[in-house]
């Protein structure tokens, strides 16, 4: 029997994770968190001094078909909203993936890092396009979401620090049965895994497609990555009511 000295001291090693689609990586990482997890209070950032999370010390996760089957699946006896539609998954990428504009209050949003305007011309997306154009074998196709200055710059509503979550977006065209695949690889630093998980990787996905059409490869895989993927404690119940796990 293992003591809780023993589990206190074990190495937290990352989960990993091989799924078809977006729903199921859903379902499987809400059943799995409450193994694999350890509680993490919230000392800054949402609900800072409020709350705790049940976080994966790291995570890794692999999706073959993510533009399958977005959207979680809640059987309607259970009682409990989804935690996301494919209304508000296209809202997503239109508004925050697609769309520069800051209204008043906003410092950033991903779509003014997706789309930063570079020095000799373009954006950074458009640099992205190009390049997987001219020479698709490339490891130079990345979208800069983060940035040093976020440490000073990125405020939020509240008027505390908010810097981005998602870090890093990865094309990469990878071999596949039929030729070259888009894929997508992204780093998010700290990840809520009930609603944002399933609405970022929708959107992420509607954003590979587009880049998918623009230069003429065909949609591939999705690889996700984050040291800070969690469940906020108000969001444990329902997390349990959905994969019906007791305490």
């Amino acid at each position: 029997m293992t003591t809780d000295q023993e589990k206190a001291t074990a190495p937290m090693f990352p989960f990993c994770l091989r799924a078809k689609t977006i729903s199921d990586a859903w379902f499987q990482l809400i059943y799995n968190i409450f193994d694999h997890s350890y509680v993490q209070k919230v000392q800054k950032g949402s609900f800072e001094n409020e709350e705790h999370r049940l976080q994966y010390p790291g995570l890794s996760v692999f999706i073959e078909y993510p533009g399958e089957d977005m959207i979680p699946v809640i059987p309607p006896a259970l009682g409990i909203p989804p935690p996301t539609t494919m209304e508000y998954i296209e809202d997503y990428f239109v508004n925050y993936l697609m769309d520069p504009a800051l209204a008043p209050n906003e410092t950033y949003r991903y779509s003014s890092r997706i789309m930063h305007p570079m020095p000799k011309g373009g954006t950074q997306l458009d640099r992205v396009v190009r390049m997987l154009k001219e020479t698709p074998l490339t490891n130079q196709a990345i979208v800069e979401i983060g940035s040093p200055e976020d440490h000073d710059v990125c405020i939020g509503n509240d008027g505390k620090l908010d810097p981005p979550c998602l870090r890093l977006i990865d094309f990469k065209a990878i071999p596949g049965h039929n030729g070259l695949l888009l894929s997508l690889s992204v780093y998010f630093r700290s990840w809520d895994l009930w609603a944002g998980f399933p609405t970022n990787l929708g959107g992420l996905e509607l954003l590979k497609r587009y880049v998918a059409s623009e230069t003429a490869l065909a949609t591939g895989p999705t690889y996700a990555y984050s040291a800070g993927a969690h469940l906020y404690g108000y969001q444990e119940e329902i997390a349990r009511i959905r994969t019906l796990r007791s305490k």
